[in-house]
């Protein structure tokens, strides 16, 4: 499928069509194909129910803006087989109505039998996660973590739990506290990473909601032959960049920051495609917007033209480690 700003939707637009128009000549409802190499990843989509907790909240575009990047999704043929979510799941302290939402929101996803991987990001809770995912539990590789990896026929995906809570109560429930905004991993699941990572025989990714310098584990993801990437959310930027493992650069792993899927900044998704020899992430950026004050107000032209410069990037992660970023 051509994935460039062009022909993004226009390939997927027309083959939704020409589904549409098969299923209305048969009896049976139209069962889209999922593609094993295919992946959508969300993160930051900051879902608030006001009923119970904020009714003012300025920010509830969030919940409109989720559901519209899913439901384009949906159009894409074949689906993805995965759809992943890199936390911040909620608008701020974790409430299971936020959860409850965004739930809602994936689940033409998982109708059509796209699975689900998540984990947790800075403004969510475990406690009202599982109480909302409670088959998630069975999926969680450190116990008391949402931890987890999804394999696609060539490289797999580990995806980590940054989440910081407030006093050590990580299963306690939502507060007006909340949770720290930094992220951390702790001893357990770094001994797990550290584990997994040295037995690995195939391609790696690694994704987390928070940056890989903050949660300390660049020089584990820097030092594993097999790990080609790290992606992450947290920043609401959609950017690439490098980890390296000191002023000589002699190891490194490509990164990327994803968009947000409603709320602030770069406004989108990405699709993560893996192929024997490289995988492929995409972005799709329908909007950019900062701050309560534009909200009512003609927005600036550089961010529609951010936007739209976005809109299609690609980053692609060769399965080719140079000992030397620079020397070779």
């Amino acid at each position: 499928m051509d994935l460039t700003r062009r022909g993004f939707l226009v390939g997927s637009g027309g083959l939704a069509a020409a589904g549409a128009l098969g299923a209305a000549r048969s009896d049976k409802p139209a069962v889209a194909a999922l593609d094993p190499n295919l992946m959508a990843f969300f993160s930051d989509v900051h879902q608030h129910d006001g009923k119970a907790h904020w009714p003012d909240w300025p920010y509830t575009q969030a919940n409109a803006v989720f559901p519209e990047l899913v439901a384009e999704v949906m159009r894409l043929r074949p689906l993805p087989a995965n759809a992943v979510v890199f936390g911040d799941f909620s608008t701020s302290f974790g409430w299971e109505e936020d959860f409850r939402l965004a739930a809602a929101a994936l689940k033409p996803l998982t109708d059509a039998g796209v699975a689900l991987t998540l984990t947790m990001g800075n403004h969510d809770n475990r406690a009202a996660f599982m109480r909302v995912f409670p088959d998630y539990s069975a999926r969680c590789l450190v116990p008391g973590r949402i931890v987890s990896k999804v394999s696609t026929p060539n490289a797999d995906l580990i995806m980590l739990d940054t989440l910081k809570s407030r006093d050590g109560k990580d299963w306690a429930e939502p507060t007006d506290e909340g949770s720290h905004v930094e992220g951390t991993i702790d001893a357990a699941q770094r001994k797990w990473l550290r584990e997994t990572l040295s037995s690995a025989t195939r391609p790696v990714f690694v994704g987390a909601h928070h940056r890989a310098q903050e949660v300390g584990i660049v020089p584990e993801l820097v030092a594993a032959p097999t790990v080609y990437g790290y992606i992450f959310g947290h920043e609401h930027i959609w950017a690439d960049g490098f980890l390296h493992d000191g002023y000589a650069n002699s190891r490194t792993v490509q990164t990327a920051t994803l968009p947000s899927g409603g709320f602030w900044g770069d406004i989108g998704y990405a699709l993560f495609r893996t192929f024997p020899d490289r995988a492929e992430l995409t972005v799709r950026q329908t909007d950019f917007w900062f701050n309560r004050r534009w909200m009512e107000k003609p927005r600036p032209k550089n961010w529609r033209e951010r936007a739209r410069m976005h809109d299609g990037n690609k980053v692609v992660f060769w399965y080719d480690k140079p000992s030397n970023f620079y020397r070779g």
